[in-house]
Formats: structure tokens, sequence, C-alpha cells
């Protein structure tokens, strides 16, 4: 079997099972993907608008009496250009498998070898570091390309990019530092300081999986089984389901309503695909590109953990109380 077999081989594999690729990309084993809103036709920026409408109910009267404020406010959500350029040597494979994997009788595009290259090697690399990058991902234009851990934002770099947004900030909510005998108080805290017009919204919570397994022990420790839990975890107060992040290595804590975390693809104009399989120097190189990334549609609608003082609100009085309608932002 020559290096060009094995070229045409993982080209026909890949036409007569055009989608294994995308299934790698949005893969149900990545777990942020599971609680995101997939936007699609998305390459590169995108702009997501909402509107603040005060109060327009007012009693009758045969006058003109203007009630109401409307105000539109737009934000950008970017995606990020992917690519895989993966080296294949198949000395290295037929070396080892040449009996296993290498059969005459089948036809090119259903080689066992084929099928072990994509799904057993590339396949699993791909997914565990989509799993990675959604959750520790922070995009850096001078080193995203020719290394790993810079081509996207994850969840931990988006949260903190709300933050610091001071157009659009995110909801700050003062909590005391974690520990193994606090938490579960903390987490019921947390869920008492959400604004009373969004605790029918908040579905969830989201936190680092060694925070979630604290949760767990302190929680069955003090009050015994928690018998809202069946094939998920919930909270002790809002019976919210506790998403735990695997790898999220801070204790960022976050909840915000459903759909307003957003998965950017570009499913359908530019599809994760293989575009090229070339041989050069002994190796076959694979060539595949598609496009993804994440954030939040609107900021506001974000309540993080704030563990470095009491602010609490959006960071500015006049705008909490017309996102929320209240004045305070800061809570004993």
């Amino acid at each position: 079997m020559e290096i060009e077999d094995v070229a045409k081989e993982l080209g026909q594999h890949l036409k007569h099972n055009p989608q294994l690729v995308p299934a790698l990309i949005y893969h149900s084993d990545i777990t942020l993907d599971k609680h995101c809103k997939t936007i699609t036709k998305v390459k590169g920026h995108y702009p997501s608008a909402h509107t603040l409408l005060g109060h327009v109910v007012q009693g009758f009267k045969a006058v003109w009496q203007e009630l109401g404020e409307l105000e539109i406010k737009s934000k950008i959500l970017k995606n990020y250009h992917q690519k895989v350029n993966l080296p294949i040597i198949p000395s290295d494979i037929l070396g080892s498998y040449f009996a296993e994997y290498y059969d005459e009788t089948k036809q090119m595009f259903l080689m066992p070898i084929s099928q072990y290259i994509m799904q057993e090697e590339l396949g699993p690399r791909v997914i565990d570091d989509l799993e990675d990058l959604s959750i520790n991902g922070v995009y850096d234009a001078n080193n995203a390309d020719g290394q790993y851990g810079n081509s996207l934002n994850g969840f931990a770099q988006i949260c903190l990019d709300a933050l610091a947004d001071a157009a659009h900030p995110a909801f700050k909510i003062p909590m005391t530092a974690l520990t193994d005998t606090n938490i579960v108080d903390q987490v019921t805290a947390f869920e008492r300081k959400l604004p009373t017009k969004m605790k029918k919204k908040i579905k969830k919570i989201f936190m680092s999986e060694n925070n979630a397994e604290r949760y767990i022990l302190q929680y069955e420790e003090q009050f015994g089984q928690n018998k809202f839990q069946s094939d998920t975890m919930k909270t002790r107060l809002g019976k919210r389901e506790i998403v735990w992040l695997p790898g999220l290595e801070t204790d960022l804590i976050v909840a915000t309503p459903e759909g307003n975390l957003a998965k950017l693809i570009d499913k359908f104009d530019s599809p994760p695909v293989v575009k090229s399989i070339q041989i050069q120097d002994y190796k076959i190189k694979v060539f595949m590109e598609f496009w993804k990334g994440y954030d939040f549609l609107i900021n506001e609608m974000v309540f993080i953990a704030n563990f470095t003082d009491a602010e609490y609100g959006l960071g500015d009085t006049a705008l909490t109380s017309k996102y929320y309608g209240f004045d305070g932002v800061v809570v004993p």
C-alpha cells in the first residue's frame, strides 16, 4: 500500500461520509454546546440587538399623553475561523496496523484504515480540543495560527469580557470566597440576589466541576441526599440545574436566561469540511476548516459572581434601574 493509496482512500472515505466532519465540530460531547443557542450563517461579525421599553399603560384621558421610552441597544458578536492541519505518515500507521486495517477485498472508501485515521485518531482529538477551547480558549490574533489555545474565546473569557465591557456590562452579584463548608450557602445567596424580574427565567447556574463536586458533598453532609436531583443536579433554593464545565479552573459562577448564550457557526455558507488532502515529503496533509465562536447576546442579562468587592448590579445606578427597576448598586 503506497502513500498515494492512503491519500486516495481518505478522500474517498470523506466523500462517501459527508457528515463526518460536521459531526466532529458539532459533537454532543462538547459540554458548552449543549447549553447554547445556535446562530448559523455567521462569518466573522454578527450584530445582536435588543430593546428597552419603559412602562406604557396608563389611565384613559382623551388627550395625547406620551408614555414609554424606546431604546435600542446593539452588540457585535464574533466567531473565528479555525483550521486543522494534520500530518499523517502512512508508514507509521501501516507498520503497526497494516494487517488489521488494510483489506484489499473492500472498496477504497470503506477501507478500515480511513475509518481508523478519521474516527479513532483525528475525531477524538478535534472533539477534545473543542471541549477545552470552548471553556478556556483566549483569542489572540497574534498567536491564533500555528499554535493551540488562542483561536477563539471560550466561556471563561467571554464572561471576563462581559464584566469589562463599559458599554454592555454584565450584572455583578457579590459573594464570599468559596470554601468546602460554605458553597451551598453562597450559591443560595447568589440565587437570592438575582433580580426579581429574572428569577423565573434563570434555569441553570454554571460553575467549575470542582465547585459542583464541593456543592454535592456539602449538600449531602448538611441536608442528606438531594431529593431534587435526578439526572441533573439542582440547587437547594431555585431547583436550578447546576452545569459543571470540565476544565474550568476558576471560581466563576454564572447564570443567564435560556437562549442568551450563543454558539456562532457558519454551518451553511462555509460548513466544516476537509478542504484538501495533499501529499508532500512522505506525508499526507489533511486540511480542515470551520468557523466557531461563543458569546452572550445580551451582556446585561448575564449574572456573574463578584468576589472582589460589594458592587451589585451593572456598575451604574441609572443603567441598573433602567434594566431592573431598582436603584441600589451595593448589597450589604
